[in-house]
């Protein structure tokens, strides 16, 4: 009787408590917006706003940390300071750029693996950007692989104007998964967000990240909804974030130097194929912030533009090659009638770059760009026409 009862009381608490994984049973929702403790003048963008974009995949705060997740490394968590130190050098990055609006991508609130440091209110607090919406996509209250525990990730939208309203769109789940992991998997989320830049004048911004590793073709239902969603904005807008597809015309599209033999995370581990047809027409409909012509047709000229890769400088692949930049992932698309900067785009690699080129408008960095994420910021001032 008396281990019955106890039963009783342990399901009756569960019941009471939050879920042990939030299904994100939704289709499209409005979220809540953060604003920073002190309110920070924001230029004046002029009657033809120009606005500078900025959109990365932080990779959760961990900097060049081997994680499981990677398939290399067997780090599942991070101390308070490493974390600490992490964001610090983020923070130190923006305010070189300095961003009227930030799309970050595996942004994380209360999770384990990131010692439950909110990167919403340090990024808030810790450089010039005012407003945030916060667009949820894995809110696990425990993961049992590998002791990760909570998670509570998402992608966000930062800006130096006030956002006036966000919501997440809902994209669909794998169908690849047991149903248990599937109850304890990322649901991914398109997150957009209107923002008055001026009195009068509004934009919606639109932050991204697609499925990286299934093999029943969700990524590419990804891929085709966000395209949708963006032909149907009404406002100005910006869309950016990490595709996890390459440009239509790489060279490289396969056989990648931090591609492992045998993978940490699982010996029968392959990276899923890209398909990098499935973004013509992106670059057909709208304006890359790189065109195809300056990506150009070998292998040279398109690593000036790769964003992404595994493994950090520190690191070595199985032939002891040290990791650098090696794919495109990570973009930013504005309306045709729209224009960017000359000089303003470019992607954001390394130290003592100039940002936009040689030519370009700057600044030049002095962030160590390439320990700071596995994704490089991409970067260009958008002008917006009426």
């Amino acid at each position: 009787m008396k281990i019955a009862a106890f039963l009783l009381s342990v399901i009756a608490l569960l019941g009471a408590c939050e879920p042990l994984a939030n299904d994100e049973n939704f289709a499209r929702e409005a979220v809540l917006t953060f604003r920073r403790s002190t309110i920070k003048p924001a230029p004046d963008p002029g009657q033809t706003p120009q606005l500078r974009v900025v959109a990365w995949n932080i990779k959760y705060g961990a900097g060049r940390i081997p994680f499981w997740f990677d398939c290399w490394g067997d780090r599942t968590q991070m101390s308070k300071a490493e974390v600490t130190a992490n964001m610090t050098a983020n923070y130190q990055l923006l305010n070189e750029i300095r961003p009227d609006i930030l799309m970050t991508e595996e942004i994380e609130l209360n999770s384990r693996r990131s010692a439950y440091y909110d990167m919403i209110r340090g990024i808030l607090e810790h450089t010039d950007l005012n407003y945030a919406a916060y667009f949820e996509t894995w809110n696990s209250r425990y993961i049992a692989s590998e002791g990760v525990g909570r998670i509570h990730l998402g992608n966000a939208i930062f800006s130096r104007y006030p956002i006036t309203f966000a919501e997440r769109i809902r994209q669909v789940d794998r169908t690849d998964q047991d149903a248990l992991t599937k109850k304890f998997y990322i649901h991914r989320a398109i997150g957009r967000a209107v923002i008055e830049v001026r009195a009068g004048t509004q934009v919606a911004a639109l932050v991204v990240h697609t499925e990286a590793y299934d093999n029943d073709g969700t990524k590419r239902k990804h891929i085709q909804q966000i395209y949708d969603v963006a032909r149907q904005e009404n406002l100005p807008f910006v869309l950016g974030g990490d595709f996890n597809e390459l440009p239509p015309t790489a060279v490289q599209v396969q056989h990648f130097a931090d591609e492992r033999e045998r993978a940490v995370c699982g010996a029968d581990y392959q990276q899923p194929p890209y398909h990098p047809a499935d973004m013509q027409k992106f670059y057909d409909e709208f304006q890359n912030f790189v065109d195809l012509p300056r990506y150009g047709t070998d292998a040279t000229a398109q690593a000036r533009y790769h964003t992404h890769s595994v493994l950090g400088p520190d690191d070595t692949n199985d032939k002891g090659e040290h990791g650098s930049w090696n794919r495109t992932l990570d973009y930013l698309f504005i309306r045709k009638q729209d224009a960017w900067l000359p000089g303003s785009t470019d992607v954001i690699q390394q130290r003592g770059q100039k940002v936009g080129g040689d030519s370009g408008l700057g600044p030049i960095l002095s962030a160590d760009v390439l320990r700071l994420s596995d994704h490089a910021p991409v970067t260009g001032i958008w002008q917006v026409q009426p």
